[in-house]
């Protein structure tokens, strides 16, 4: 199975990286917590819930408290026994990627516009690697220089966080504001 089938959750083994371990996945955390919650469910109901099913449970539980939208999240999804960090890579758009870039990406996977905003959306909250957004703060256009459509007040904020080159600082995203994630659901 590929997608939808909770194969992130599973770890790499000395002949293969999971996608857990990709490098577009570096700052999920929270694994422990789906452990847990699977811990407690196989206890009530061994065998009946998939961590595929979790996943998508926890996610709808979770985009409500940054007020966002709640659904109904249809169940018997199947847990994948297979996670290689190449299928992360191949269907992953990298953080470098402009709109167009984006939306071509997206369309490649039979994902809409719409999707895009509500996935992307998503990536305001939590955190993220320095090193996946630095070309933002100290060389967007090759001359040193940061990206012009970002607020210089945040650049600055992150530039004191993260330095060039620098692969292990996560920093919050969007800190201390809901605003743009309340502003995509909203407007969906």
């Amino acid at each position: 199975m590929q997608g939808c089938d909770g194969s992130v959750l599973l770890n790499s083994t000395a002949n293969n990286t999971a996608e857990r371990d990709a490098f577009p996945n570096q700052s999920l955390k929270g694994f422990q917590v789906i452990d847990a919650v699977k811990s407690a469910v196989e206890k009530k109901c061994p065998g009946r819930v998939s961590c595929a099913d979790i996943l998508a449970l926890v996610a709808r539980d979770a985009v409500p408290l940054v007020k966002g939208p709640r659904w109904q999240v249809p169940l018997g999804r199947r847990d994948g026994n297979v996670s290689m960090a190449s299928e992360a890579l191949a269907n992953l758009p990298p953080p470098s990627f402009n709109v167009t870039q984006l939306i071509a990406s997206f369309a490649a996977k039979g994902l809409s516009v719409k999707d895009l905003v509500v996935l992307s959306g998503g990536h305001t909250i939590g955190v993220s690697h320095c090193f996946s957004f630095s070309n933002r703060l100290y060389n967007f256009t090759g001359r040193n220089n940061a990206d012009p459509s970002m607020d210089p007040k945040y650049v600055a904020a992150l530039k004191k966080r993260c330095r060039p080159s620098d692969t292990t600082t996560i920093v919050q995203m969007d800190p201390g504001s809901s605003r743009l994630s309340t502003l995509i659901t909203t407007h969906l």
